[in-house]
């Protein structure tokens, strides 16, 4: 796990400023700075020795140095690749993961990725073509931006900072439409950024940057395919993806709560090291929100030891914190946790697996027993769910009459707000029709449901958008940048592309059984797994938004939204913000979040100007 960054034909004041990105992005690799240079490019990283601790220098080259790479990530399945290469008669120098790529290029030119398993962003240079590559995993797990400039250069980096620390202030001017699509989201969605002319490349994709050409190519576009649903098969699958992503010349570690998707990554782990494996759960304030015990107990059935670090959180020295460094508006609240966690467990080791992806592939939220649901249900005419919305009580938005009101407005109305009204706790189009002040935009709900396959049902537009969406932007972006702040490098298991082939090509009725989600894995660990784990209610791994609004975050709320001229006030109505901090908006809406999210925007707003 890395940060890289470089360019590609830059002019001498882009080297010159280039020097200082090396400021900006070893939180994310404190062992090792390597630079490559040669005509028409430099690539540079900072490392996070995990893999050939002592030999494994990068950037890597060729034999004879016409090919370089940096990456940021780790492909677990580098020794079975090491040795095909070396039966083609490559010479590979080191063990490290990263020396594959220049030698798989040359045997696949773009197409090298097609065979890599692993989180992964890089940059590869061709000399003999002066082209450049930059590629990116399948789900997007790592982040790699980049800029074209006018010179015609590539600028690229895994953080946004280190762009900046490149280029002046004057060269990054703010997308209205990004601010817009936030209030409704709370995340800039990909592959834009909150920066005109700043891009991300898109999951499972390489840019091919050649003279004036560039190209884009997806080599993974996730198809449904027929399976036959074999509950042996799916621990198999998960066994093997847990036990590659133990590959580590340093101890791996497993995040561990009361939930079920890492109970089966601890359990997984804890086969696959005879129970060497330590496992580390966080205490939660909050008696309702903790799963301490719960995963304490979990801990000493799978017979590994347990830690449990106890969340401790600043409110507002953390929220100052990680606006700061997150780049982007960001009002997931659960970073703050996220946040803290990361910061223990880096003190204890540097590489940790997670449960994310679990939701996502096998269809664990409520939305997706909503939509299940309603795809049932579609004799209901649209004026019938229009009444239901209206008898269902105004509730907590997250209280399963809160749910119910929000499921029968979703249900009638199109796939973008659909999604916006079951996933979302923001604005809706029509809101921010009233409110906006800045230029002219595009709905953000048209956006949302181009995302989503027409043909599909309903369940599986639902899961297209979280995958496609939400974790592409929110959670992995919310993982990744926490960790990484903290030199701690997280593996997600249940996101291994063979097995998300797998899981694409279930039945509805298969991920959805009688009423229960995620019925796949539940089935599959049914045996292993403690019962309270696998009919425990699920929580979210929140923070206490609501109370620290009304004490910790009560006067900074005042002091930035109050202002006499609140930075948000470019993109929203003034009287907007008075009434929402005065407690005055009239609505079904979720006030506390709103909150939160304006006060994130204004706070990253005024670090714009700083």
């Amino acid at each position: 796990m890395c940060g890289i960054w470089g360019y590609m034909s830059g002019s001498g004041e882009e080297r010159e400023a280039l020097s200082l990105a090396k400021a900006g992005l070893t939180h994310r690799g404190p062992d090792e700075l390597g630079e490559y240079s040669s005509d028409g490019a430099r690539l540079f990283i900072a490392r996070l020795a995990i893999i050939d601790l002592t030999s494994g220098v990068t950037p890597v080259e060729n034999e004879n140095g016409k090919v370089a790479a940096v990456m940021n990530g780790e492909i677990y399945n580098y020794i079975e690749l090491s040795r095909l290469l070396s039966e083609r008669n490559h010479l590979l120098k080191t063990k490290t993961d990263t020396e594959v790529l220049p030698h798989l290029y040359e045997e696949h030119g773009s197409h090298f990725c097609n065979n890599l398993r692993g989180m992964f962003a890089v940059a590869l240079w061709d000399v003999r073509r002066q082209r450049l590559l930059l590629a990116r995993d399948r789900f997007g797990k790592k982040p790699l931006y980049y800029m074209r400039l006018d010179s015609g250069g590539v600028l690229f980096a895994s953080e946004i900072k280190a762009l900046r620390n490149m280029l002046s202030p004057g060269c990054f001017s703010i997308r209205d439409q990004a601010v817009y699509d936030y209030l409704s989201l709370g995340f800039i969605p990909q592959p834009s950024s909150i920066y005109e002319g700043v891009q991300q490349v898109p999951p499972g994709a390489v840019i091919s940057f050649e003279g004036e050409e560039v190209k884009t190519s997806h080599y993974w576009i996730p198809k449904r395919k027929n399976v036959t649903k074999n509950l042996e098969d799916v621990r198999n699958r998960i066994q093997d993806s847990v036990r590659i992503r133990m590959r580590s010349d340093v101890p791996v570690g497993v995040f561990l709560s009361g939930g079920i998707d890492s109970n089966i990554v601890a359990y997984e782990a804890a086969r696959a090291t005879e129970g060497e494996v330590k496992t580390f759960t966080v205490r939660m304030p909050d008696e309702e929100l903790d799963e301490s015990n719960l995963a304490r107990a979990a801990a000493t059935a799978y017979q590994v030891r347990n830690e449990v670090l106890p969340l401790e959180i600043s409110p507002e020295r953390d929220l100052v914190e990680l606006v700061r460094h997150y780049d982007q508006p960001f009002a997931d609240s659960s970073a703050l946790a996220c946040w803290a966690v990361a910061r223990l467990a880096a003190q204890r080791l540097k590489v940790v697996l997670t449960g994310d992806g679990g939701d996502e592939l096998f269809g664990g939220y409520r939305r997706h027993l909503a939509a299940y649901r309603l795809g049932q249900m579609q004799w209901v005419p649209r004026w019938g769910w229009h009444a239901l919305a209206k008898v269902f009580p105004r509730r907590q938005r997250r209280s399963p009459l809160g749910f119910a009101r929000r499921f029968a407005r979703g249900a009638r109305a199109t796939p973008g707000r659909r999604y916006l009204e079951w996933s979302s706790d923001l604005l809706l189009d029509d809101d921010k029709c009233t409110i906006w002040q800045g230029g002219e935009v595009a709905a953000t709900e048209d956006w949302i449901e181009a995302q989503v396959e027409g043909n599909a049902s309903l369940l599986r537009q639902q899961m297209q958008l979280d995958q496609r969406v939400n974790l592409l932007s929110d959670l992995l972006v919310k993982m990744d940048m926490a960790t990484m702040a903290h030199s701690l490098e997280a593996r997600s298991p249940l996101l291994d592309h063979e097995l998300a082939e797998y899981a694409m090509g279930l039945t509805d009725g298969e991920l959805i059984r009688g009423g229960v989600t995620k019925s796949v894995l539940r089935q599959a660990y049914a045996d292993v797994l403690p019962v309270e784990v696998l009919n425990g209610k699920k929580r979210g791994f929140e923070v206490p938004v609501e109370r620290w609004l009304e004490t910790e975050w009560r006067e900074l709320l005042q002091d930035v939204l109050g202002a006499q001229e609140p930075a948000a006030a470019a993109y929203v109505d003034r009287r907007f913000l008075r009434d929402l901090i005065a407690d005055r908006l009239e609505g079904d809406w979720n006030v506390p979040m709103l909150k939160y999210t304006m006060l994130v925007l204004e706070l990253w707003l005024r670090e714009q100007k700083n």
